[in-house]
Parts: C-alpha cells; sequence; structure tokens
C-alpha cells in the first residue's frame, strides 16, 4: 500500500518519528485489514439491520396509498380546533364547497397557477387597482437581508409598480417568484387577505388538514434524518475498512436500510403535496363561492401601504 513508506524503517533515527510512524501505520493497518475486534461489532449490527431493512422495505410497499390522493380522507383521523363550528362564518364548508363550485375546484386543482390567479383576482373583489406583491404580507428581509443590512432579499411591496401592470405581476406571483412554491405562497396570501377582509374564521376540515400535514410532516422529516444517518455511516465505514468482511456487510445493510428509509420519507411527501393540492382546489371553489354570495365587509387597505409609509418615516 501507499502507506508503506510510513513504516517505522522509513522514518529515520528520531525515537519519536519512529513511535509516530509506527502509530500511523498500525491504525491503517487496524482499520484495512479487518478492524480487530470491531469486525465482529459492525457483524452485530449488520444482522440487526438485515432484520430491520425488510420491514423498512415492506412497510415502503404497504404504504402507496399514503402517496397519492388517496390519502385525503385521512385528515379526517385528525379533529378540528375546538374554536372552529361548521362553517366559521363561510357561506359554505370547504368540504361542500367542490358540489357547489365543481368546474372551478376541478380548474384550481388540474391548473394550479391559473386557479390561483383567478381566487386572487376574487379575493380582491375584482378590483386589481388594490393589488400589491403578495398583498404586503412578505414584506421585510428575506435571505442573507435577515443577517445582513443591504444584502438580498428584502421585499416592498407596492414599490415595484404594480399598480402599473397589476395582471402581469400576479402572473409573475403565482408561477416564479417563490420559486416552487409560488402557487401555494399566492393561495396563503389569498386565503389570509379574504378572512381578514371579511371576517371569516378557519373551516373545520381546514383545520384538520392543517393538522395532517403538520404530524405527516414532522415523521417525514424525522425518518429523512435517519435515512441520510444510515447512508453517511454506510459510507464512512465502507471507506475507512474496505479488508473488513463484517465492516462491509455492516456498510450494505446501512445503505440497503436508508433506500428503504427514504422511500418511505418519499411517499409520505407526495402524500403531503397530494393532500395540499386537493385541499386548496376545495378552498379555493370555497374562496370564489363565498365572492359570490358572501356578505362583503368594508374592504381594507392592503398592509403594504401602512407598513411603506411608517418605513419611510423611520
Amino acid at each position: 500500500p501507499p502507506w508503506d513508506i510510513l513504516r517505522p524503517a522509513a522514518c529515520g533515527p528520531s525515537s519519536l518519528q519512529n513511535l509516530r510512524a509506527t502509530t500511523v501505520y498500525t491504525t491503517m493497518e487496524f482499520w484495512t485489514e479487518g478492524c480487530g475486534p470491531l469486525d465482529s461489532l459492525f457483524s452485530a449490527t449488520a444482522d440487526a439491520l438485515e432484520c430491520f431493512s425488510p420491514f423498512a422495505e415492506s412497510l415502503a410497499a404497504a404504504i402507496w396509498c399514503c402517496g397519492s390522493p388517496i390519502a385525503f380522507p385521512l385528515i379526517y383521523c385528525f379533529p378540528p380546533d375546538p374554536h372552529t363550528n361548521e362553517t366559521s362564518g363561510w357561506t359554505i364548508s370547504m368540504q361542500d364547497a367542490p358540489c357547489r363550485e365543481p368546474l372551478l375546484c376541478c380548474f384550481a386543482t388540474i391548473c394550479f397557477p391559473c386557479g390561483q390567479f383567478v381566487v386572487r383576482r376574487r379575493a380582491l373583489g375584482g378590483d386589481m387597482s388594490r393589488y400589491r406583491l403578495w398583498q404586503g404580507y412578505h414584506d421585510g428581509p428575506h435571505c442573507l437581508a435577515g443577517y445582513c443590512d443591504g444584502a438580498p432579499i428584502t421585499i416592498r411591496s407596492g414599490t415595484y409598480g404594480e399598480d402599473q401592470c397589476p395582471n402581469l405581476f400576479l402572473c409573475l406571483e403565482v408561477s416564479i417568484l417563490g420559486g416552487a412554491c409560488s402557487s401555494c405562497c399566492a393561495f396563503d396570501v389569498s386565503r389570509r387577505l379574504m378572512k381578514e377582509e371579511r371576517e371569516l374564521g378557519t373551516d373545520p376540515t381546514e383545520a384538520r388538514q392543517e393538522k395532517c400535514m403538520e404530524f405527516t410532516g414532522g415523521i417525514a422529516n424525522s425518518i429523512s434524518q435517519w435515512a441520510c444517518c444510515l447512508q453517511c455511516a454506510g459510507c464512512c465505514v465502507g471507506c475507512c475498512a474496505p479488508d473488513g468482511e463484517g465492516a462491509q456487510e455492516c456498510s450494505a445493510e446501512a445503505k440497503r436500510a436508508s433506500r428503504a428509509c427514504w422511500n418511505i420519507a418519499h411517499t409520505l411527501y407526495r402524500g403531503m403535496w397530494a393532500i395540499k393540492i386537493i385541499a386548496i382546489g376545495c378552498m379555493s371553489s370555497q374562496m370564489v363561492h363565498e365572492d359570490k354570495h358572501g356578505k362583503r365587509a368594508p374592504l381594507k387597505d392592503a398592509p403594504s401601504s401602512m407598513k411603506i409609509e411608517r418605513d419611510d418615516e423611520v
């Protein structure tokens, strides 16, 4: 091996150098030639992982339905918030909205960005002169700007010329300005705006969906962390002890268990995305129906205008 030059005979007359070279060579020899007593520990760990991996693989295959739209009824396993009532002030409930506005529900579910364009116009009452970027709810420092003044990105809605081309800015908002979550961010803003302006509460089904997302997301994140740890541990053991039979077996089983955990986590993430999309379709149809038939409260100014004025004064 290349570290043969570190053998004591090649290190000169100094006893200290001799000792250091002996230690280095012995350590490398220990790892590459079986890890001594640790090899039996690696073998035992491999046996334990060999029992765990088939179970995790079977679980990943068994929960396939949790990674599809079929998972949506699982939200009814969670209770609504105690302070919510049947509609929380909405004209119709979220679960009844698809039957009352079926076309809009399908449109908002299938064509996500286009659906949110329509929903925002409805939330503004058709008055696009009131449009601001994210309606001012995301104003302030983001990314590096939160840690260093003057760094990107600080959002100041109403200062980008939205009043000149509100429809263009809305198209950008629901499609690309928020990255992969642009449409979700646009929907959350529209939902919050309508709730505040019309003094509406959280629908019970909406509360169930939020609790389901929080619970499932926590499990998926934990499993992802375990998968990452197993993958890293398997790679380290395999690289450090290439000649250890137990170590290599442990490395292979760790990687197998990691793949099984990743499959479980990916299934849960897909299910969360499916639940979110269906829920947004239902809530979008509820909001459009509210705009058509609900009582209109006095319109309030977008929060960005007052915030910008205060910032300017400072």
